[in-house]
This record gives C-alpha cells, sequence and structure tokens, in this order.
C-alpha cells in the first residue's frame, strides 16, 4: 500500500473520531447533568404533541434496549482494543489507525452509557441516533481500512477482528436505534400519530404504519376514527399560531419563505444527498468491474470484490433511505403544513374580511389575461369596460351608473358574494397547487447537482471541445421555450379563472335548484353551464398543446447533447469505442432524468405562481374595521351609511363628508343618521321596501361603510370575558353582547336544537320558555325527532315561517342585551305574529333588553314600542317616541300604511306555513318512538379496490376498445424505439466482437407522481454479435439521430393521443354529471349538501382533467419497459429468472398490503373535503349572524378540525406510500447483491457478464418500484372517477312521457281525482284521497295547519311527488303522462324565499332572451319596481292626473319632507340630501350570487316580475309578497288581479285577508279536504267550520267579515 493510501486511512479513521467526539459532547453533558441530582421529570409525560396516560406510561419501557446497547458497545470496545494489541505487538504501521480506532470506541462507549443512565426517554432517544450516525461513521472507516488492507495479505485473525469489529459497529447502530423516543400521547382523546414515539428504527422504516394496515387488514376498512390524530407540527390551530407569532403583515412568498426555511433546507439537503448516493452505485460498478478484470483467469473472486458489494448494498440502502425521508419530508413539513396553513388563513380571512355587496367594476387580472385569446371576450368578467359597479343595497337601492351601455347577461362584475365559490376554489384547488410546487421543489437542487456531475463526467470521457459544441447545439432550443414557457403563464391563469366562472355558475344552479326544476329550466341551465364548460376544456386542450410543445423542446435536449457531444468527439478522435459511447450515454441518460422533468416543473411551478399570486388578493383585501365607538347607547349622531365596498375599486370614490354619497360615489346612502335608540326598550324602525331599514342595522352590527358622522355602540364582551360555560340564570343575560336575526333566516346543517343554542350551554328552563315564547312547539309535536330533527343546509326542511321562529330563538336564547332584528313578521300569520310579539319580544325573556326591530307591521307593535323610526329612500323622515309621534298624528300616517293587526287574546294554536317539514317526517303526525334520523346522511364510500366496472366506464369513455389497441401498439413502438437508439450505437461501436456491457440508464422520480416530459428511462440490451458493416460516422451518426428525432415524434403522438382520448372521457363524463344531478329527484338534492356535489366538480374533476392521463401514460411506459427488460435480459442470463420471481412475488405481497390499507384512506381524504366545502359555504352565506353573535372563533376551530380530518387522510397515505416504497427499495436491493454474489460465485472473473447483470438488477428492481408504485397511484386517482360515476348514476326523475300541446293549458282548469301521495313508497301518505276542480281564470286560496298538505298538493302539482292513486288533469290532459320539462315549463311559482342568479336586472327576468326590453320594462313597472317616469321611454302615466303609485325603492316625494316631525334630540329627521338612484332603471344593473344585494322585498318583486314575464295559464303563489311593505303589497295585490285574470291562481296564504275574496277556499287538514267552497259558503256554515273558525282566531274577524261578503274589497 502507497504512502497516500496509507495517510486516507488515517483521514478517515480520524473523520470517524471526529464525528464520535461531536456526538459525545451531548452525552457528556447529560452525565454531568445527572451527577448534579438534576430534578426528576412528572410522572405523566407531555410535550406538544399532547399528553401520554397512565396506561401509556406504564406500557412504555426502553430497559432491555439501553442495556442491548451498552452490551453492544462494550463488546465493539473490546475488540478493537485486541486488534490494536495485535497491531503494535507486530510492530506495523497498521496499529496508528488501530489506536485511532480504539479511541472512538471509548467515545462510543461513553455515550451507550450515558443512555443507559439518562432518565428523560426524549434525551435517551436522541443520544441513540448520535450514536448510530458516530457507529456508522466508524464502521464505514473501518470498512474502508480493511478493503485497502486486503492487498497487504494480513493475517487471519486481524481480518476476523477488523470484520467482527465492522459488523459489531453496525450492529450497534441499528441497536441504538431500537430505543423508543416517548410513550404513546393523546391529544383530545385521540392518540396521536406514533411516528413522534416509536424508535428511530421504526421512522427510518416506517414501520409505525403497522398498526392502521392491521386496521385495515382486520376489518377490511378504514374510518376517520381508525386514523392517528396529528402531532403539533401538522396541526392547524398551531400552524396559525407559529404564523400569527411571526407577525405576518402582507403577502405569501417571502413570509412562508421564512417560516418554511428550516423544512426547505433540509428538503433541499436531502435532494443533494440524494443526487449524489444516485452516481454511487455506477462508481462501485466501475470499481467492481476493474477489479474483475484485473483478477486472472481461473482465480476466485478477491476479498474486495466482495467489499465492493457490500459496498453496494449499503450505499443502495442509503440511498433509499434518503430518497424516503426526502418525500416523507416534502409531505409532513411542507405539502401538509403549508396546505393546512393557507386553508385556514383564507377562512379566517372570510370571518375578517368585508361582508362586500356592491359589485366590482371590474377584475384585476382581466388586467394581465391573455390579450390574444379570442375567448376572453366572451369571459363574463374580461369586460373591462363595465361599470355597472354598485347594484342595489340589501334593503335600499343601490344602482347600477348612469350611462352603462352593457346590458347583456355576459358583462358579469365579481363582487364578493358573487365570487363565494371562488373563495371556496381558493382553498380546494389554489391552496393545493401552492402546497403540490413543495413536492417538486427539490428536483431544483437535484437537477444542478446532476448537471454538475454529469459535466463533470463528461469533460473527464470526452474532452471540452463535444461539450462545448453540445452545449451550444442545445442553446437554439432556448428562445423557443421562452416563447412557449409565457403562452403556457398566460394559458393557465385563463383557465383557473374559467374554472371559477364555471363553479360559481354550477354553485348558484346547485344553490337554486329548486326555482329552476320549478320552472323546467334545467335544459337551458345547461347548456349554460357546458358553454363555460366548453370555453374550459379549450383552454385545458390548448394547455396541453403548449404543454407538448414544452416537453417536445426538452425532449429535444438531450437528444441534441447526446448526438452533437459523441458525434463531435468521433469526428475528432477518428473512431467511437464502446466504453466512451456507453459510459457517455449513461451518464448523458441520468441527466436526461433531470432534464425531462423540467417541463412538469415549470408547470407545476407557473400554476403555483399564479395560485399564490390569487391568494395573496384574496388576503390583501379589505377586513370589517371598528366603525362605531363605545357608549351607553346605540346611537347614530350625523352618520352617513352605505354598503361595504371595497375600497380597492379605482372606479368609485369615496365622497367626501360634506356631501356624502355624492361625489362619484353610486352606492345606496343613508345620510346624515341622528338617532339614539333607548336601552332596554322595544324601537321600531320602519319604512317602504328599499328604504335602508336593513342597512341601518347593519350599520349597528359594523357591516357598512361609516362615510361620516358617528355611531355609538356597547362594546360586547370577548369570548374570555363571557364565559360562556360558567353562564347561570343570575348572569345569563350581557348588557353589551349583540344577536341578530337577518332578513333572510340562516339555519345550520345541525339540529334544531343546536340551531336554537348556538354554542351556548343548555339551560333547559330557559329553552323551554324559548321554545314555547317562539312559538315552536307544536312545531316539534309534528317533526319526527322533536328538536334533536336534524335541520337540512338553509333549513330546508322546515317551512318559511319555521326557519323565522328557529332564528328568533336563536337570538332571544342567547345571552345578548342587544337583540337586532329585521322583519321577523314577515312570515307568520298573524296569529302566531302576535304570540311572537307577547310571549317573546315583550314577554319576560326579552324584558329589560335592547330591542331593534325593522318591521312593516307598526299596528302590532306600536303599544309595546317606546321609539319609532321611519325611513324613506335613504333619509330618517320620522324618529321619536312612540307618544310624541302619536300627539304630532306622524303615527298614523305610518300605521295608515301598515297592515293593521287588532288585539285578540294569546291562545296555543296550531301554526301555519308550507309544509316541508312533511318531507323530513312523511306526514304532520306526531313524532314516533323511533331511532334518531338523519336528514342528511354520511357520505358513503366504496369499499375494496376500485371495481372493474369503473374502468370499463372511463375506457369506454376514452374512446373504447378499438382505440385502446391503437394507443397500446403506439406505446409498444414508441418503446422499441426507445430500444433502437442504444442498439444502434451497439452497431456503430462494434468490431466483430461481443460487447461487454450493456447500456442502462436509471430514471430517478417522484414517488406518486408521474410526468409526461419523462421519455427515456431504463433501457437493456442483450449481448449480441455484430460484425463491421463498413459505414462512415456520418451514416451511423444519421442514423442514430433519425431513430432518436423519430422516437420523439412518436412519443409526442402518444401523449397527443393519450390526451385526446382523456379530454373526450373528462367531457362525457362532466356531461353525464350534470345531466344526472340537475334531474336528480328533489328529495336528493335536499338531502345532499351543495359541499359534496361541488367537490365531485371541483377536485374530483381536477384529478380527472389534469392527473389521470398522466398517470395512465407513466403506468404504461413502465410496464413495458420492464416487460421489455425482463425479456431481454432472461434471453441473455436465464439465472437472474429465479430470483426476480421471488422479488416481483415479494412486491406484489407488500403492495396487496399496501393498497388495502391505502384505497380506503384515500377515500376517506376524498370524502374529507366535503365537510370543508359545506362548512366554508355555509359559514359564508351567515357571516353577518356568526359575526353579530361573536361567534367566530367556534367555526375556526371548526374549519381547523375539518382541515385536520384531510390532512390525517393525506399524511397517512403518504406514510403508507412510504412503507411500501422501503420495502419495495429493500428487496430490490437485497435482489441485486444476491444476484450479483449469485453470478460471481458460478461465474468467477466474467466482467462481461457481471456487468451485464449489475445494470440488469439495478434497473430491474428500480422498475420493479416504478410499476408498483404507478399501478397504486393510478388506482387511487381512479377513486376520482369512481365518485362521479357514482353521482352519475343516482336515479333520476321521469323523464318520459308525451308532449302537450303548444298551446296547453289555454283555460287552466285544474281537476284533482282521488289524489293518494306519499313522500316514500315506506311512508305513509300525506294526501289522502283528495278530489276538487277549479274553473277556468279562478283564484283559489289554500289554507291550512302545519302538516295539513299545503305543500305537498304543490309539489304533486309540479310532479316532484307522483301519485299513487288518483289523477291530476290540467285542461283535460292527466299530467302523469306528459314529459316534465313541458309540464313545469307550463306552470309557474313564486316561492316564499325568492330565488335570483348572479347576473343583471334582465338575465335574472329573462334568462334566456326571449323578451325586449320594453317588454321587461313594462313587467317592473307593473310590480312597482319602476315607475313609468322611470322607463327608458320617459312617458307619463298617470290617471286622472294623478302621478303614479310610489315605486317600492324610488325617491321620497318632496312634499312628505313636509309632513310635522318629531324633534326628540338627539334623534330627529335626516337633512334632505342628493336622492338615491333606482337600480332598477337600468336592465344591466348587476345582481350578485342569490340577489344578496337587493332586499327580501325586492326580491320578491323581481320573482313576481318574472312570473309575470312569463304569464302562464296556472300559477302557484306562496306568500309571495311577505316582505314588502303593505302600500306596496296592496298595489302588487292589484296588480297580481290584472296581470293574471286570465290565469288560475293558486295562492298559499298566511294572511286570510290576501285570500278573503278569491273565487273558492280549500281548507286542507291532515291531508284531506275539510273545506271547499266560495268564502261566503265558508263563512256561512258558521263557527263550526274550519275556515270561520280561523277568521275568528285571527283578530281581523269583522275586516274578513266585510270581505266575505262583498261589502267592502279587499282590493285597492
Amino acid at each position: 500500500m502507497g504512502m497516500e493510501q496509507k495517510t486516507l486511512d488515517l483521514v478517515v479513521l480520524a473523520a470517524g473520531l471526529a464525528v464520535s467526539g461531536l456526538t459525545t459532547l451531548p452525552a457528556v453533558v447529560a452525565l454531568a447533568t445527572r451527577s448534579r441530582g438534576a430534578k426528576e421529570k412528572d410522572a405523566i409525560y407531555r410535550d406538544e404533541d399532547g399528553d401520554a396516560t397512565p396506561e401509556s406510561v406504564a406500557a412504555f419501557s426502553t430497559t432491555w434496549r439501553r442495556a442491548f446497547v451498552l452490551l453492544w458497545a462494550g463488546a465493539g470496545l473490546g475488540c478493537q482494543i485486541a486488534l490494536a494489541v495485535i497491531a503494535e505487538a507486530g510492530k506495523n504501521k497498521f496499529s496508528l489507525g488501530s489506536w485511532l480506532a480504539t479511541a472512538a470506541w471509548s467515545l462510543l462507549f461513553l455515550q451507550a452509557i450515558a443512555i443507559v443512565a439518562s432518565r428523560d426517554s426524549v434525551r435517551a432517544y436522541n443520544q441513540g441516533v448520535a450514536l448510530a450516525a458516530a457507529s456508522v461513521a466508524i464502521g464505514s472507516g473501518l470498512l474502508y481500512q480493511l478493503m485497502n488492507a486486503a492487498s497487504r495479505e494480513p493475517s487471519e485473525t486481524v481480518v476476523a477482528l477488523h470484520l467482527s469489529s465492522c459488523a459489531i459497529a453496525f450492529g450497534l447502530a441499528i441497536a441504538s436505534l431500537l430505543i423508543p423516543r416517548r410513550p404513546d400521547v393523546f391529544h383530545e382523546g385521540a392518540q396521536v400519530d406514533r411516528g413522534g414515539t416509536v424508535s428511530a428504527f421504526d421512522r427510518l422504516t416506517f414501520r409505525w404504519s403497522s398498526q392502521l394496515m392491521s386496521v385495515a387488514i382486520t376489518k377490511g376498512d378504514v374510518d376517520m376514527d381508525d386514523l392517528p390524530a396529528l402531532g403539533s407540527q401538522l396541526r392547524s390551530a398551531d400552524a396559525s399560531a407559529r404564523w400569527n407569532a411571526r407577525n405576518n403583515k402582507r403577502g405569501l412568498f417571502v413570509p412562508f419563505m421564512r417560516q418554511f426555511a428550516p423544512a426547505l433546507a433540509k428538503q433541499w439537503s436531502l435532494a443533494v444527498l440524494y443526487a449524489i448516493f444516485g452516481y454511487l452505485p455506477w462508481l462501485i460498478t466501475l470499481r467492481l468491474l476493474e477489479t474483475i478484470e484485473s483478477t486472472k483467469y481461473g482465480e476466485s473472486s478477491s476479498s474486495r470484490v466482495w467489499l465492493l458489494l457490500i459496498w453496494m448494498g449499503i450505499v443502495k440502502i442509503i440511498g433509499a433511505l434518503l430518497e424516503s425521508f426526502l418525500f416523507w419530508t416534502m409531505v409532513t413539513e411542507l405539502q401538509i403544513p403549508i396546505r393546512s396553513q393557507l386553508g385556514t388563513l383564507i377562512f379566517e380571512k372570510a370571518m375578517r374580511r368585508k361582508n362586500v355587496k356592491a359589485a366590482i367594476a371590474k377584475d384585476k387580472e382581466a388586467e394581465d389575461n391573455d390579450s390574444d385569446g379570442k375567448d376572453d371576450s366572451a369571459k363574463p368578467d374580461q369586460n373591462e369596460d363595465s361599470t355597472n359597479s354598485n347594484p342595489a343595497d340589501a334593503d335600499g337601492g343601490e344602482p347600477a351608473k348612469p350611462g352603462d351601455d352593457g346590458g347583456t347577461a355576459d358583462k358579469k362584475h365579481e363582487t364578493d358574494q358573487q365570487s363565494r365559490q371562488a373563495v371556496i376554489n381558493l382553498m380546494g384547488v389554489d391552496a393545493r397547487r401552492v402546497a403540490n410546487f413543495n413536492l417538486m421543489a427539490w428536483l431544483i437542487p437535484t437537477s444542478i447537482v446532476r448537471l454538475v456531475i454529469s459535466i463533470w463526467f463528461l469533460v473527464y470521457l470526452l474532452g471540452w471541445i463535444p461539450i462545448t459544441v453540445a452545449i451550444l447545439s442545445v442553446s437554439i432550443v432556448v428562445p423557443i421555450n421562452a416563447i412557449v414557457a409565457k403562452k403556457f403563464f398566460t394559458t393557465s391563469k385563463k383557465m383557473m379563472k374559467l374554472r371559477d366562472e364555471k363553479l360559481e355558475l354550477v354553485k348558484e344552479v346547485l344553490q337554486g335548484i329548486r326555482q329552476v326544476k320549478f320552472s323546467a329550466l334545467e335544459s337551458q341551465w345547461e347548456k349554460r353551464i357546458l358553454e363555460l364548460r366548453g370555453k374550459e376544456l379549450q383552454t385545458l386542450w390548448s394547455y396541453w398543446m403548449i404543454d407538448m410543445a414544452f416537453s417536445a423542446c426538452w425532449m429535444v435536449v438531450p437528444i441534441l447533447l447526446t448526438v452533437s457531444a459523441l458525434g463531435s468527439y468521433a469526428f475528432i478522435n477518428g473512431s467511437l469505442t464502446a466504453s466512451v459511447a456507453f459510459t457517455s450515454l449513461g451518464i448523458l441518460n441520468t441527466l436526461d432524468s433531470a432534464i425531462s422533468l423540467m417541463p412538469a416543473l415549470f408547470r407545476v411551478a407557473v400554476n403555483c405562481w399564479v395560485s399564490l399570486k390569487r391568494l395573496e388578493r384574496y388576503l390583501d383585501g379589505p377586513e370589517v374595521e371598528m366603525i362605531s365607538k363605545d357608549g351607553p347607547d346605540v346611537a347614530f349622531e350625523d352618520a352617513s351609511i352605505a354598503w361595504s365596498l371595497d375600497e380597492k375599486d379605482p372606479d368609485v370614490k369615496e365622497p367626501d363628508n360634506s356631501d356624502p354619497g355624492e361625489a362619484g360615489d353610486s352606492r345606496f346612502v343613508l345620510r346624515n343618521v341622528s338617532l339614539t335608540f333607548p336601552s332596554g326598550e322595544l324601537s321600531v324602525i320602519s319604512g317602504k321596501t328599499g328604504a335602508g331599514k336593513s342597512l341601518l342595522l347593519t350599520a349597528i352590527l359594523g357591516e357598512a361603510d361609516l362615510l361620516s358622522g358617528s355611531i355609538y355602540v356597547p362594546t360586547p364582551p370577548s369570548v374570555e370575558e363571557r364565559q360562556d360555560h360558567k353562564a347561570n340564570r343570575s348572569n345569563w343575560i350581557l348588557p353589551n353582547a349583540i344577536a341578530y336575526v337577518g332578513q333572510i333566516p340562516w339555519i345550520e346543517n345541525a339540529t334544531l336544537k343546536d340551531n336554537i343554542l348556538f354554542g351556548m350551554p343548555l339551560d333547559k328552563d330557559r329553552y323551554d320558555e324559548t321554545l314555547a315564547a317562539c312559538a315552536l312547539n307544536k312545531d316539534l309535536e309534528s317533526l319526527a325527532d322533536g328538536d334533536e330533527t336534524e335541520l337540512g343546509i338553509n333549513g330546508v326542511n322546515l317551512s318559511g315561517g319555521q326557519k323565522w321562529r328557529v332564528t328568533i330563538a336563536r337570538a332571544v336564547y342567547s345571552r345578548a342585551g342587544i337583540l337586532i332584528m329585521d322583519d321577523i313578521f314577515s312570515a307568520v300569520d298573524a296569529h302566531v305574529g302576535r304570540v311572537i310579539l307577547e310571549r317573546c319580544l315583550v314577554g319576560n325573556l326579552c324584558k329589560d333588553r335592547t330591542r331593534i326591530l325593522v318591521t312593516h307591521h307598526v299596528g302590532l307593535v306600536e303599544k309595546h314600542a317606546k321609539f319609532i323610526i321611519e325611513l324613506d329612500n335613504g333619509a330618517v323622515l320620522n324618529a321619536g317616541l312612540t307618544e310624541d309621534l302619536e300627539e304630532s298624528l306622524i303615527l298614523e300616517r305610518i300605521k295608515s300604511s301598515e297592515q293593521p293587526l287588532p288585539e285578540a287574546d294569546i291562545e296555543e294554536a296550531p301554526l301555519d306555513g308550507i309544509g316541508n317539514t312533511e318531507i323530513l317526517n312523511g306526514s304532520g303526525m306526531a313524532k314516533k318512538a323511533e331511532p334518531k334520523r338523519k336528514f342528511v346522511e354520511d357520505e358513503g364510500r366504496e369499499k375494496g379496490s376500485v371495481s372493474g366496472r369503473i374502468y370499463g366506464v372511463y375506457l369506454r369513455a376514452m374512446g373504447g376498445p378499438g382505440y385502446w389497441v391503437f394507443l397500446s401498439l403506439l406505446y409498444i413502438v414508441y418503446q422499441t424505439s426507445e430500444l433502437a437508439g442504444p442498439y444502434v450505437v451497439k452497431l456503430w461501436t462494434g468490431e466483430g466482437q461481443q460487447t461487454s456491457n450493456t447500456t442502462s440508464t436509471t430514471r430517478w422520480q417522484l414517488h406518486d407522481f408521474s410526468y409526461h416530459g419523462q421519455h427515456r428511462i431504463a433501457q437493456t440490451i442483450p449481448a449480441v454479435d455484430f460484425t463491421a458493416t463498413g459505414h462512415g460516422t456520418k451514416f451511423w451518426l444519421a442514423a442514430w439521430a433519425g431513430v432518436c428525432v423519430s422516437g420523439i415524434i412518436i412519443g409526442i403522438f402518444r401523449y397527443y393521443f393519450t390526451y385526446y382520448a382523456s379530454f373526450k372521457a373528462s367531457r362525457i363524463m362532466f356531461q353525464k354529471l350534470l345531466f344526472t344531478v340537475l334531474r336528480a329527484p328533489l328529495r336528493w338534492t335536499d338531502t345532499v349538501p351543495v359541499g359534496r356535489i361541488l367537490n365531485r366538480f371541483t377536485t374530483d374533476f381536477s384529478s380527472i382533467d389534469e392527473t389521470i392521463a398522466d398517470y395512465q401514460v407513466h403506468f404504461f411506459y413502465v410496464f413495458l419497459q420492464a416487460v421489455g427488460i425482463t425479456v431481454a435480459s432472461t434471453i441473455a442470463s436465464p439465472l437472474v429468472v429465479p430470483l426476480a420471481v421471488i422479488c416481483v412475488a415479494w412486491c406484489v405481497y407488500v403492495s396487496k398490503i399496501y393498497l388495502a390499507t391505502a384505497r380506503p384512506v384515500r377515500r376517506i381524504e376524498s370524502t374529507a373535503n366535503s365537510p370543508i366545502f359545506d362548512l366554508f359555504g355555509s359559514t359564508l352565506t351567515g357571516l353577518t349572524t356568526i359575526r353579530a353573535f361573536g361567534r367566530s372563533a367556534p367555526y375556526v376551530d371548526a374549519m381547523r378540525k375539518k382541515i385536520d380530518n384531510f390532512c390525517k387522510a393525506t399524511m397517512n397515505l403518504s406514510l403508507l406510500g412510504r412503507w411500501m416504497g422501503w420495502n419495495i427499495s429493500v428487496a430490490g436491493t437485497v435482489f441485486a447483491v444476491s444476484v450479483v454474489a449469485f453470478v460471481l460465485a458460478r461465474a468467477g472473473n466474467d466482467a462481461a457478464l457481471a456487468g451485464f447483470i449489475l445494470n440488469f438488477v439495478m434497473d430491474f428492481s428500480n422498475l420493479v418500484l416504478m410499476v408498483t408504485r404507478a399501478y397504486s397511484t393510478l388506482e387511487l386517482e381512479m377513486n376520482a372517477v369512481e365518485r362521479v360515476v357514482e353521482y352519475s348514476e343516482i336515479e333520476t326523475e321521469n323523464l318520459g312521457g308525451e308532449k302537450p300541446p303548444a298551446a296547453w293549458p289555454t283555460q287552466g282548469r285544474l281537476e284533482v281525482h282521488d289524489l293518494v301521495v306519499s313522500y316514500a313508497k315506506d311512508l305513509p301518505p300525506v294526501l289522502k284521497g283528495i278530489s276538487f276542480e277549479t274553473r277556468a281564470a279562478e283564484r283559489i286560496g289554500v289554507i291550512g295547519r302545519t302538516g295539513a298538505g299545503k305543500s305537498s298538493l304543490t309539489l304533486a302539482l309540479f310532479r316532484f311527488l307522483e301519485a299513487q292513486s288518483g289523477t291530476i288533469h290540467v285542461d283535460g290532459l292527466d299530467i302523469s303522462k306528459l314529459k316534465l320539462e313541458d309540464l313545469r315549463s307550463r306552470l309557474a311559482i313564486i316561492p316564499q324565499d325568492p330565488v335570483l342568479f348572479s347576473g343583471t336586472i334582465r338575465s335574472n327576468l329573462d334568462p334566456f332572451d326571449s323578451h325586449t326590453d320594453e317588454e321587461l320594462h313594462d313587467c317592473l313597472r307593473r310590480v312597482h319596481l319602476v315607475s313609468d317616469s322611470d322607463s327608458e321611454t320617459n312617458t307619463v302615466a298617470a290617471q286622472n292626473g294623478s302621478p303614479p303609485p310610489e315605486p317600492a325603492n324610488l325617491n321620497v316625494p318632496e312634499s312628505s319632507l313636509s309632513v310635522p316631525q318629531a324633534s326628540i334630540p338627539p334623534s330627529r329627521a335626516s337633512t334632505p340630501g342628493p336622492r338615491n338612484i333606482n337600480v332598477f332603471r337600468d336592465l344591466a344593473s348587476p345582481v350578485s350570487e342569490g340577489g344578496q344585494n337587493l332586499s327580501q322585498g325586492q326580491r320578491q318583486l323581481l320573482c313576481l316580475a318574472r312570473a309575470i314575464v312569463a304569464r302562464p295559464k296556472i300559477m302557484v303563489l306562496d306568500e309571495a309578497t311577505s316582505a314588502v311593505d303593505m302600500a306596496t303589497d296592496t298595489l302588487i295585490q292589484r296588480s297580481i288581479r290584472e296581470e293574471f285574470g286570465g290565469s288560475t291562481l293558486i295562492v298559499i296564504a298566511h294572511r286570510l285577508s290576501t285570500i278573503a275574496d278569491f273565487d273558492r277556499i280549500l281548507v286542507l287538514s291532515d291531508g284531506q279536504i275539510a273545506e271547499y267552497g266560495t268564502p261566503k259558503e265558508l263563512w256561512d256554515i258558521g263557527t263550526n267550520g274550519v275556515f270561520r273558525g280561523m277568521c275568528e282566531e285571527s283578530g281581523e274577524k269583522e275586516k274578513l267579515r266585510l270581505v266575505v261578503t262583498g261589502e267592502v274589497s279587499s282590493g285597492p
């Protein structure tokens, strides 16, 4: 051994000693600390992850493991001392190294003592890891020394001791890694993931996943409860705390880089090491073959060969460890925490963000959008010239800017309300994209390292000139890449915007599905959605084409590098040898494996950047600000207020304080308000529809913009100050707390009790009193499970009145001392209204609470009201104490436009309301003793593997068997072209003798992800004899280049046809899903949360659109590779077949266990998304209510738990993947080493055979792993197809039937004969053989108690309920024989809860452009939303010289301002200011999602106008004007009589006065007809009659008698 080698040996051992020294320092400190008598730790272990239990502490023991470590360390030290003594006795120079090793072993023994002495399990664990690292360093040094000492022929004793010392060192490392870290800990009662509990060995091998796999195999399934809880590092609450601790203000990129810098550094360090270790097997292969070649023929293999083989195994094991922990780090320290963090940030921002109801003039993204895309002009939010930025407010009208020429439904304005689905997309799509980028970021350092190493190798092999030529040849691709990259970026942005629009539209349709079905507009909405889907798919196809172009560029790069480099070398040197050619090919193909992933990395990076900027825009949006000051009372001081607007909107200028609302601000403004609401009293706010009543309440809640003046509101207590869990009757009311009842009742998907309690503790007496005060006791009797009945989202299974009473009960039960209530009497009848008034608003529950009530029923509450305000068109017309207004006769004028409700005795009577309750329990009967029912069932999951039927559905959608035969042939041809390139090189370099090795390239890639840029992977060419052909370098170079180019072309076509098939399947499956969902039974749409359906349209279709095709390409590619290599290797050397079979069998076994567990976990992950969407959507809908009650924190906590549930599934899915990857990698390593050892033992010094076998086994083991992963990933991704197919195959409504005549119905005659209807076959009937007839153009009033069957009759008329027996005839045609679309399109209904869609006034009146603007303006005039003077024709329609009736939201006549006003300081009438503009003048005025920027009354009137546009012959009205003031209602009733004089009207009434003068009245009771006849006939029955009895109870007996007898008309 030369001097240099001796020195190198000493350096290696000295390095091992240094590592041992460094790792010993903590042990010395620990021993010193113990010797000073450090305090014992608590008996019960606890850390940031959770707390141990006495049982887990008792089960935790490390004694024998620590003793084992000490035993191994002692044995190693003894062995090394013996070796040093022998070396010293021999007086050889080997002794210095031995004493260095002895010193290192002494330090290891000291560390072992520290481990045994440690009382802290975590410290012992950490010391064990350090000891393992030092042991590996020492063992590696000894092994290296032994390899170099082999040439000196040491004695057998020395070799044995050396080998023993090495073995003990590695054994000590394993023993040190077997020490567990801590006892099992628990968080909120659930066991925390054991990754932080088990030993380091278990962590390295991912063996702690065995617990979950055992559950899956035993149960055959996995549930969410089977998944362990997340540790602190992955919990969203802890992530949010860490984020907030950093005080990150703006932006995301820099704060995320700071917060995740340690994880990124760890990821990149592991990636660099992984890249380096990727080359070490080839270096060892080179040394191994050189050693074999240097061995003389016939001699046995030297010990160096076997040591190199051991090194090969060690290096591959370390590489597998690095790979596993690289990917584990990416998932658990980057992907999951970032996604969890972003999800939490988005939701927390939503809870703080301004509830903007005004439209934003233009979308900021439009400025950056692809200007040359033809589709841009058709996108609704691309129109930058639209200036209708401020639609009507939610009570007062907020107009569009005059002068707009928009007017089309396509000119959609993005608003905070309209973009609700876009906000959800931020969490479902954008957060995922940003998080998933970190699964690719490791390729950046890996590619750089591979590039540097490859260039160094190539320069060494080929020289500088060929490499320079190669680099110059590649540079021609760079400009093309730049152009393609820019186009890719713009296309990605465009696709995201189109997805937002499509999903926003889908969500709106799903939320308004009842209106869509009632109007038979499924086909039209389907067409509209598919148009947007078509644009999205066109953009997606462009996206794929650009991506393929980008991939083609990168596919050309390695070909240019290889051909130009080797071609230049051949021209310079005159020949190309096999050693140079195949070594260079191996290196270039290794570099190719990094280069070919660049398109995928770039694609993911672009998507990440686009999503990151979208997230930043949202998170930088405006937040709710404290606009009020603390004060003793709720008061306004010269305040001008408007609906919240995004201050970033450049088209809106805030007015100056001198003239609020005028200087460029077209919002509806409530001006110069000065009021003081008396504490502890009832205050009433009245005014016409659109006067600004809701705006005033919203300002009290802090949800409006304060333009000038001051608002005073008592500061509510914080969550910590409230201490709700300690509340009792003595301290229940918190004087400064606020509760709110909104204009639209907000109901959660929870039990009725939970909706009332709303997080408050249950006080049984107060709860019962609240139920009675809100008249809910009778309702509970009819509900299936009483107050434990589950309510659907938005209370879909409650009537309108029941929803109101539940929300009132929520406010009354609360601890709030200030109750803000908006129009709570609009959906209840007179009797119930008085019950609520007397027992609730002025009863014991509300005594001494400040109550501020908006109502149109001043006459009902005047005697109990202390303070009354009248608003009109953004001004306080009158305000003062009730007695003062009464004295000045102002109160009488106010009451003259309100509904008079005379006094009546209060008695508990059955309640009225549309019987949606019947949908829940099947009848109006009292509840039965039976198990509690779930209205919304838990989302189902398939079990077992994805069925072949699902694959069949998907493959048929892609093109069927013929297409797949063609694709398979294309893949085979491509695989052949991959083999042809090295084959040509072999011919080129062949000189008539057998080549000694084969070409093999290894692709190292990300587990669970495949990328279409991957096109050259490992190929093995069997050894064959070739003779020189005499062709020159040019010929071979041209032949080689031609084969490579052909391969690229075929590869591109392979992708093209695969993506085309995927594109086709995606289109077909979306169409089928949309068709089925839109035509699903109403019962299904009521009981399936919208979030679940949207999950199919978002997450699942994201996989179908983008990823499944990639996984298919990857699977078929690696599968064919494995087949090709297996066939070639079997021909070359049959020796490898038996061991290959064993390896494959083991991999199949591991895969089966993996899939048995991963499938259900993946399904859990998919279903865990739906609750996130559901909660997000529900919270955004009830955001004002949640913030008013101060309940934001519980909703944030609930969202965090749902995010954690999703992350639990993701983490365990990754854990299972790592377990599978590790086991298959180890199997591959053992297989590789075993095969080579077997061959060497049989073949001796045959270097050619050894080289071939090495290349094959390394390729084969990697390919087996890749095939296993590819198949597993493809099957898991097919879960998305499975879920889509599930909803695509639900039962739809009956779509068959006859087509009625075009003019049907012409008269509107209705004949019902013996009709029996039930909600399900196993439920009792809700209509029990009813029979009645109506004549043409009759007005029929339908009344009855709750559960009488009113809603069932309506549903039967529209065939949402099919008749079990009996018939319904309309104009002589049996409706059961007609097509549903034709039937429903000829009828019309105006529900109590109006449904509007985002768009414009015109798009809501006439969504499919069937009428002229003049016709639509005429309909708006007839419902008094505009007057004749507001119409575009500016014609005056006065009758007898008098002005037209005042519209619901028009300016107040000047004369009305001269009425004497009460002067009760500091409350006073507003100073007249600029008038608010009527939004309904312009049909292009925008309407936000659900019409949230309009008042409830305005929405009802707009729905009525929509019905007038249709002019049906049969119209059903369900209290269609319950939310408008009485003056407007009177005018509307007149319009109904005039406009529908030729139509049959069926009116479900809560107000008996509404139908008292109708032609006939149908009284239902318990599903049967109790009475039917004219009002006078029913009145004359006497007090025993149901109708007469209801009139007697109503408190309007005298008025009704006069109307019924014809003495007084109910109309104007």
